[in-house]
C-alpha cells in the first residue's frame, strides 16, 4: 500500500521511479533497518541495494522486494547501473550527502537518464499514521509518563544534571524503550532559559526550576515529553509564567481541528503569549511530527498552510526563555488527531504546576 501511494507520487511527478537512500523512509516501505542501503523504487519493480553485511537481514526484513547484493569488489554505483538506463529518477535532495549526489548524477547522464531533485515524497505518507503506528507511539509516549514516575521522587540536591539524564534513559530502557529518542535534556536554574540545553554538570540546587526534555522509542516509533517544574519553593514570577505558558499550550491543543492548518495552531499560541507580552520570548515552531523519528514533517510554524488531517501526530510545546530573569519554561505533549479531527493527548504525565520536594 505504501509502494503503491508512492508509486501514485511520483506519476503525478513525471518520475521512472526514487532512489531512496534515507535510512527511515528505506524503513517505512520496506522494512529494512539496516544502516546502509539504497532502496530503488520504479513503476514495476522494488529492489533494495545492499552490501554482504545486511543481505541476511534484508531477506529477513522484507517481503515483495529484490535483494542486490554489492559485490566485495564492486560498488553500489557499478552493480545499480543496470536498472536505471534510460529514467528519470527523483532523489531526496533534504537528506542526501554532495559525493553520493555527484555519484548518482555521474552514473545517470552515463545512462541516458535524469536526476529530480525531491522533498518530503515519502514523508508526506508517513505524516498520516496508521492505527498500528498510532498504537506504537501511544506505548513509547506511555514509557516516558512512567519513566518520569519513577524519576521525579529520585531528584536529590547535589545531583548533576548528567546524572539525572543518564538515569532517566537507563529507567526509560529498563521500561522498554530501544534508546533515547534524542540527548535528553535536563536544564536547571538560569540553564532553563536555554532552549535546547544540554545536561551538564551543574549540580541540581534546592529551590530552582527544573527542565526535563526527552522521549522513548517503541518498535521503531518515538515519543517526546517536556516538563518544567519547581524543585522546592520557587519565585511567584515563574510560577505566574508557567501558567501562562500551560494556557497557551492547552488552547493550541483545544484549537486542533480539521480544516484548520498547523500555522494557525501555532499562531493560536503565540496570540495567548502575547497577552502576556512573552510572545516575543517563545523562539522556536510550536511543534513538530513525530513517529518513525523524533522530529520529522510536518513543522508546526507560523507560516506552515498544510492542513490538518486525521491521524497526524505532532508535538505542541510552547516555551518562554528569559535570561534576563533566569528561567525558561517549556511544555511539551505528543498528541495524535483522532476520528473526530481533534488532538488527542498521548503523554499522559501531569502537566499542572508543581514542586517536588527537594529536602529527601
Amino acid at each position: 500500500m505504501r509502494i503503491e501511494k508512492l508509486r501514485q507520487l511520483l506519476g503525478e511527478k513525471q518520475l521512472s521511479g526514487l532512489l531512496v537512500t534515507d535510512k527511515i523512509n528505506r524503513r517505512y516501505l520496506c522494512g529494512f533497518t539496516g544502516s546502509n542501503g539504497l532502496l530503488l523504487v520504479t513503476e514495476n519493480d522494488l529492489r533494495l541495494f545492499v552490501d554482504g553485511r545486511y543481505t541476511q537481514q534484508a531477506q529477513q526484513q522484507t517481503a515483495g522486494v529484490e535483494i542486490c547484493e554489492i559485490p566485495v569488489d564492486g560498488n553500489l554505483l557499478s552493480t545499480l547501473q543496470p536498472f536505471v538506463k534510460g529514467l528519470t529518477l527523483g532523489f531526496e535532495a533534504g537528506t542526501i550527502s554532495y559525493q553520493t549526489f555527484t555519484g548518482f548524477q555521474s552514473l545517470l547522464e552515463e545512462v541516458g537518464g535524469r536526476l529530480i531533485k525531491t522533498a518530503n515524497l515519502i514523508e508526506s505518507l508517513r505524516m498520516i499514521k496508521t492505527s498500528e503506528e498510532i498504537q506504537a507511539i501511544k506505548q513509547a509516549a506511555a514509557i516516558a509518563d512512567q519513566t518520569l514516575e519513577i524519576i521525579l521522587p529520585m531528584i536529590r540536591s547535589g545531583m548533576s544534571e548528567l546524572e539525572l539524564a543518564n538515569e532517566i534513559d537507563y529507567r526509560s530502557k529498563k521500561l522498554g524503550s530501544e534508546g533515547p529518542a534524542f540527548e535528553t535534556i535536563v536544564a536547571s536554574g538560569t540553564r532553563t532559559a536555554l532552549p535546547h540545553a544540554h545536561a551538564s554538570q551543574k549540580k541540581i540546587e534546592a529551590n530552582e526550576l527544573i527542565m526535563i526534555d526527552f522521549g522513548s522509542i517503541y518498535q521503531g516509533y518515538y515519543s517526546d515529553i517536556t516538563r518544567t517544574f519547581g524543585f522546592g519553593e520557587v519565585s511567584a514570577e515563574i510560577e505566574q509564567t508557567y501558567q501562562q505558558v500551560l494556557t497557551a499550550q492547552k488552547t493550541a491543543i483545544q484549537t486542533v481541528a480539521l480544516g484548520k492548518t498547523l500555522g494557525e495552531i501555532d499562531q493560536t499560541a503565540r496570540q495567548i503569549l502575547a497577552q502576556d507580552n512573552l510572545a516575543q520570548f517563545f523562539s522556536h515552531n510550536l511543534g513538530h511530527g513525530i513517529g518513525l523519528s523524533c522530529h520529522e514533517y510536518p513543522a508546526l510554524a507560523p507560516n506552515e498552510a498544510l492542513p490538518i488531517e486525521r491521524n497526524m501526530t505532532f508535538t505542541i510545546e510552547p516555551g518562554v526563555y528569559l535570561p534576563a530573569s533566569g528561567f525558561g519554561i517549556r511544555i511539551e505533549d505528543d498528541v495524535v488527531v483522532n476520528d473526530a479531527g481533534h488532538a488527542e493527548i498521548l503523554t499522559q504525565f501531569n502537566k499542572e504546576w508543581m514542586t517536588i520536594d527537594c529536602n529527601g
